[in-house]
């Protein structure tokens, strides 16, 4: 009886870890539970704030909506995650989870649908005092009333069929098909603003002009805004709310800079970088904004039939932001 009593326990042993193997490798989350390094590499997030995501965002959620699914709700969120961290295709994933791909597609808009209407409110400017108590001293040394740091960024689209929609995003700058987005930053590297996607043909004028980035809820007078050359902006800013956008000086129709525009532009560049590790930050955690995104993750069918005023890209790039703020400040890492 000893003998069949081990025999039975080596067995159930087997079993379990047999079936813990089997977790391990169909991206469930079981295989990263309680290790940060495993889910940090599979989604972008530690453990501990995929839990505490989850346990809030499954309260939205009707009991009879997470009953009646082939795939356990923190699973679902999971591959949702996995897909924007490793742009991972559907056909993989549904592949892998042993669902069909349509599922997959379901599941993964229906979370980032979940995640932009419910977390989304995580991109917002802070509190004023709050960002000049906290400013990092390399900058409160150089620009003490500085709010936030700007720039745009593309994202590679697949060519759109039609003719017009190709032009409007074509972008001469990266020679292929793109959507623009306009991003700002806190001194500390928090996202604090992400406009609507536009078409990589248009300029980073022309989107802050048209966003609601120079409005007086977002400034107030005296508030430093960094920004490229690109961004000629400053009379407008100034009139809008008070702010001043500082931008490295032009050498165009001048010999040469004067020592005091050379100083000035230096700081503005040495400070303005951190604006471009911000953007490599989320395009290289979430490289599903690399690209290229398909035509149905620019625009679903379903959304323009409803005639909705957000695109699919636009729920996707703030979603990134938002889950990018989540984590540690890349700016603060580095100043430890």
């Amino acid at each position: 009886m000893d003998a069949l009593r081990q025999e039975r326990n080596s067995a159930t042993d087997k079993v379990k870890e047999l079936e813990m193997l089997l977790l391990n490798s169909n991206l469930s989350v079981a295989g990263v539970q309680e290790n940060d390094e495993k889910c940090k590499m599979l989604t972008g997030i530690t453990w501990i704030v995929f839990s505490q995501l989850f346990v809030f965002l499954s309260s939205f959620l009707s009991v009879k909506a997470a009953t009646k699914v082939s795939l356990p709700l923190r699973d679902q969120l999971f591959i949702t995650l996995v897909r924007l961290r490793h742009n991972v295709s559907f056909n993989l994933l549904a592949t892998i989870r042993g669902i069909k791909r349509t599922t997959a597609i379901d599941y993964f808009w229906k979370w980032i649908d979940l995640l932009h209407a419910k977390v989304g409110f995580l991109i917002k400017f802070q509190d004023r005092d709050r960002i000049f108590q906290t400013i990092p001293p390399v900058f409160k040394t150089k620009f003490p009333r500085l709010t936030c740091i700007v720039d745009c960024f593309e994202i590679f689209i697949d060519a759109p069929k039609n003719l017009k929609a190709r032009a409007h995003c074509w972008s001469n700058y990266k020679n292929h098909c793109t959507i623009k987005v306009f991003i700002s930053c806190t001194p500390l590297g928090h996202v604090n603003y992400i406009s609507k996607v536009y078409g990589g043909r248009a300029s980073d004028v022309q989107i802050v002009r048209e966003s609601d980035f120079m409005s007086n809820k977002y400034h107030m007078p005296g508030d430093q805004v960094l920004a490229d050359r690109g961004f000629t902006l400053q009379d407008e800013l100034a009139a809008a709310c008070g702010a001043t956008l500082l931008i490295p000086a032009f050498t165009k129709g001048k010999r040469q800079l004067s020592a005091a525009e050379v100083q000035t532009s230096r700081q503005i560049s040495s400070v303005r970088i951190h604006i471009e590790r911000v953007i490599g930050l989320l395009k290289n955690r979430y490289t599903i904004l690399k690209g290229p995104l398909p035509i149905q993750s620019v625009k679903r069918i379903s959304d323009e039939y409803n005639k909705k005023e957000l695109a699919s890209c636009d729920k996707i790039v703030r979603v990134c932001a938002v889950l990018i703020n989540l984590g540690e400040s890349i700016v603060y890492n580095d100043m430890k």
